[in-house]
């Protein structure tokens, strides 16, 4: 019998994290497994999607980003367009020339 395939609960959670933080949505850690954004309840690790106390069903994080949003609890705004690079790339300051890092 072939094994099931887990998520790695750590990862699930960095990446729910992440999404939800660009999404603009507060929410709470409630556990290593468990996000809260007000009535709505989220486990990275099984997809698992509830609000209020019902059950819930496996709906994964874009289905649960897009009810967020769908009730207004995301407000991220959209990011403008940038020509030109050097606007946003860190540069390192010159070196002296007898100095050398390695």
């Amino acid at each position: 019998m072939p094994s099931k395939r887990r998520t790695d609960p750590t990862q699930a959670m960095a990446e729910a994290e992440a999404a939800l933080n660009r999404a603009g949505v507060k929410f709470v850690r409630h556990s290593p497994f468990h996000l809260k954004a007000q009535s709505f309840n989220f486990w990275p690790s099984t997809g698992r999607v509830a609000r209020g106390s019902t059950e819930g069903e496996k709906l994964g994080l874009a289905v649960f980003i897009r009810l967020l949003r769908e009730a207004g609890l995301a407000n991220a705004h959209t990011l403008s367009v940038v020509n030109d690079p050097d606007a946003f790339i860190v540069k390192l300051p010159p070196q002296e020339p007898s100095f050398e890092t390695y």
